[in-house]
């Protein structure tokens, strides 16, 4: 099952890399070239996927230009898959019809596989044609059939928009308190070995900037839904205003941190357990 999940999100994220690399490469088409919205890229600020039993997924562009999901988890997008969103709006369309003379049903539009609310304007996701495997769309009260790679991404898990950074955007870090090492910023600014853990491994000043550098960069390469488990020990990261508490639920095949107040996990390659722990080998002397 886990083996599986890895695969499904590597394949996802190949998948996603080579339609943008198809997408932009369209960039530099006639303005004449008719497209599945009149929407300008760049002035949309809101995004919505429809989901039943009022499951929706929100995202916002911030003032900081970066998009940040509201619902159902406060964090960071994965600013890639939400510029793969946005490119369903630009898609070049051949020729549409419209939707008023037709009947939706026969399209699977009257009850849509998938909703996408980009500003105020809907795009609907309806059955594929068996035919040429392309998708009928409605956008703007008009019909399209048009080549479609968006809709796995449509109909994905929430926590597959997470961005995959374990720390938010613009965290200063204060503290780390690992299973291995404790170390925290003093009052003169200075990084130090925390005198309370006197139990714990004392890292040097190269060692802690090495530390930071790697929680400052950690990411996964995947985030899912929390999922209860034994608890193997925590991580603490705090800065002056938050603090995270990791819980370690899992280090076989792959390191799982959990953040269970936020009902997400990140899986990690387990190379990453001693770099996070902190925990650093010891040159032996030559004998």
């Amino acid at each position: 099952m886990k083996n599986s999940r890895s695969l499904l999100n590597i394949g996802m994220v190949i998948f996603l890399t080579i339609f943008i690399i198809i997408f932009y490469s369209k960039q530099n088409t006639p303005d004449n070239i008719q497209k599945l919205s009149h929407l300008d890229i760049e002035e949309i600020t809101r995004i919505k996927i429809r989901r039943s039993k009022d499951q929706d997924i929100i995202f916002l562009k911030e003032n900081d230009g970066l998009w940040y999901m509201k619902k159902p988890y406060s964090l960071k997008a994965h600013q890639f898959r939400i510029t793969t969103l946005l490119s369903l709006t630009q898609t070049p369309v051949e020729k549409n019809y419209d939707a008023s003379a037709l009947d939706l049903s026969q399209y699977a539009l009257d009850k849509p596989l998938a909703h996408i609310i980009f500003n105020n304007t809907e795009i609907l996701f309806g059955k594929s044609n068996p035919l040429n495997n392309k998708r009928y769309f409605l956008a703007e009260n008009k019909m399209a059939l048009i080549n479609d790679q968006i809709y796995p991404l449509a109909s994905a898990q929430p926590s597959s928009f997470v961005d995959l950074s374990l720390l938010p955007e613009h965290f200063s870090i204060t503290k780390i308190q690992t299973p291995a090492v404790s170390i925290l910023l003093d009052n003169d600014n200075n990084w130090i070995n925390a005198q309370e853990e006197a139990v714990k491994a004392k890292l040097n000043v190269d060692q802690i900037q090495s530390l930071l550098q790697h929680w400052n960069k950690a990411q996964a390469f995947a985030v899912h839904k929390y999922l209860p488990r034994k608890k193997l020990g925590q991580i603490e990261i705090s800065s002056k205003s938050q603090s995270l508490i990791f819980q370690i639920t899992d280090n076989d095949p792959w390191l799982i941190l959990a953040l269970p107040e936020l009902n997400i996990e990140y899986h990690l390659d387990n190379s990453n357990q001693d770099i996070l722990y902190g925990v650093f080998k010891v040159d032996k002397p030559d004998a």
